[in-house]
């Protein structure tokens, strides 16, 4: 495949991630808290870093968080933005350093690395801006227990949708 096709590939993966970004928490307003629950904004960063690279997670983590919260007139927070960037660009950094790991290995391996560094990272954003009020119990409930829908669906369809995309030459394989 042509290095212009695969460019354009994944810039049409990553557009339809914001465009799912942007119709996604609007199709689950109906759940209470449903993006904090479900993450779903997180998903599709997963999603896109997994099947682009890092360069295009992290443009749509920014992207899909500023229009998502842009649109709504809720303000950005600085530490929610780059959390939402880097889920992007890890799940891109660690698919390109897994790549001689088998398909499944990679996927997953990538997928869960990039939840608990993302999650350590939002930890420690919290304690920086809320000093050490903040305990290890807070970090637990908030970074595990709330969101634990949103990880079991995060681990049962992102390795699906890019195991899928990965074998019928949509998604470029690491």
């Amino acid at each position: 495949m042509g290095k212009t096709r695969r460019c354009l590939l994944d810039l049409g993966l990553a557009a339809c991630c914001v465009g799912l970004g942007l119709l996604l928490p609007r199709a689950f307003s109906w759940v209470e808290n449903g993006t904090e629950v479900l993450l779903l904004l997180q998903l599709l960063v997963l999603l896109c870093g997994l099947l682009c690279g890092p360069g295009y997670g992290t443009s749509c983590g920014f992207l899909i968080y500023l229009f998502t919260f842009w649109g709504s007139g809720v303000p950005v927070g600085a530490s929610d933005l780059w959390e939402m960037a880097l889920y992007g660009f890890l799940a891109g950094l660690l698919t390109n350093l897994l790549n001689r790991a088998p398909a499944l290995l990679n996927v997953v391996g990538s997928l869960v690395g990039t939840m608990v560094l993302g999650r350590v990272f939002c930890g420690l954003m919290e304690l920086y801006s809320q000093g050490w009020g903040y305990t290890w119990g807070q970090w637990v409930h908030e970074s595990f227990v709330v969101p634990l829908p949103g990880i079991v669906l995060q681990l049962a369809v992102i390795p699906l949708v890019t195991l899928a995309l990965r074998r019928c030459g949509v998604a470029a394989k690491p």
